[in-house]
C-alpha cells in the first residue's frame, strides 16, 4: 500500500471513531418517574393514558387509572418519563 492510501485511511478510521463517540454522547438518557420503573422495548401503543401524579401511562381502557387522565401519544409518555402499566400494557414492558 502506498503511503498517501494508508494516510487517508488512518485518517477516516479516526474521523468515524470520534464520529460515533459525538453521536453516543449527546443521547440524553429518559429519566424515568420512579426509579421502580421498567422502561418500554417493544412499539409503542399510538395513544396512551396519564395522570399528573402517577409514574405509569396506560391503555385508556384501563381499570386501574386513578385520578384525572390525559390522553397523549405513547412516544411523548416515554419522553416524560412514564413507563407501561404493569396490568394492562405488560407485554411493553422490559424483561416481560
Amino acid at each position: 500500500m502506498s503511503k498517501r492510501v494508508l494516510t487517508l485511511t488512518s485518517v477516516t478510521v479516526v474521523l468515524l471513531i470520534i464520529g460515533s463517540w459525538l453521536a453516543a454522547s449527546s443521547a440524553q438518557p429518559v429519566v424515568l418517574r420512579s426509579k421502580h420503573s421498567h422502561p418500554a422495548i417493544t412499539a409503542l401503543p399510538a395513544i396512551v393514558a396519564v395522570t399528573a401524579e402517577g409514574k405509569l401511562y396506560h391503555d385508556p381502557t384501563c381499570a386501574f387509572i386513578h385520578g384525572p387522565l390525559r390522553i397523549e401519544p405513547g412516544k411523548q409518555a416515554v419522553r416524560d418519563g412514564y413507563t407501561p402499566c404493569t396490568r394492562c400494557l405488560q407485554r411493553y414492558r422490559k424483561g416481560r
